[in-house]
């Protein structure tokens, strides 16, 4: 069952668009006028690979991953998208393929808008498409910076930046640490890290007995995020 079951046009909260707050109320108004809010489950998918781009997307509520399924009947998570992000930018180009599968992390609330009315739009408001020109920008910058890591870190190193990129785009602060607030395997670990579940679960026991993070069924709390920020290396944050 897809996403494309479970929408509406119903009045978008202007808050919800935090990217766009800038561009005045009109602009905003014609935004909200325009938009379909979408309802995910967990696992549930917004687009699956393959299918004709339409649209594209900020996430509202919850979370989005892009998934690569293969031939095999493996799976690679490319990206993750958190509260306030976009992503589906290809639709404003034309209808071209989606090259990954998105699937809601957690029940989720999506907000979308035909590429073929972003393009309307940014002739109205040269400073809309300035927005969505850097998040493609963003995404690509993004995207060489993970291959580089997947190319020339170490395992663990993978994992702890996962964790911690998981933490950024899904976490709520505690007295001196982070929880996750939405779930999280160690298959999607290994999904996102390009591993097996075996490294992964090592790793997370690793960390544990270190006192850096506590460990329950599909959930974790960094306690040290600062000394895993260390261990991680440079660029954690917004690797995407």
């Amino acid at each position: 069952m897809f996403a494309f079951m479970n929408r509406s046009t119903a009045t978008v909260d202007p808050l919800l668009l935090a990217p766009f707050a800038h561009l005045g109320a009109g602009t905003c108004d014609l935004l909200c006028h325009l938009a379909t809010i979408y309802h995910l489950k967990a696992r549930e998918a917004l687009f699956c690979q393959g299918d004709e781009a339409h649209s594209f997307y900020i996430v509202a509520e919850g979370g989005v991953r892009l998934v690569e399924y293969t031939s095999d009947g493996g799976a690679v998570a490319l990206k993750l998208y958190g509260p306030g992000e976009m992503f589906g930018l290809l639709a404003v180009s034309g209808a071209y393929p989606y090259p990954a599968t998105a699937e809601a992390i957690d029940d989720s609330v999506i907000i979308g808008w035909r590429g073929s009315d972003a393009r309307e739009l940014v002739k109205q408001c040269p400073d809309f498409g300035l927005i969505l020109i850097d998040g493609l920008v963003t995404h690509v910058h993004q995207a060489h910076t993970k291959i580089r890591h997947l190319s020339a870190d170490r395992v663990d190193r993978r994992i702890i930046r996962a964790v911690l990129n998981y933490a950024e785009k899904f976490g709520s602060e505690r007295v001196g640490s982070v929880s996750i607030d939405v779930p999280l395997t160690q298959q999607a670990l290994a999904e996102y890290t390009n591993t097996t579940v075996e490294t992964v679960n090592r790793t997370l026991k690793l960390l544990e007995r270190q006192g850096l993070i506590r460990c329950a069924r599909q959930h974790v709390d960094v306690l040290e995020p600062v000394k895993l920020m260390y261990m991680a290396g440079d660029e954690v944050a917004m690797q995407g």
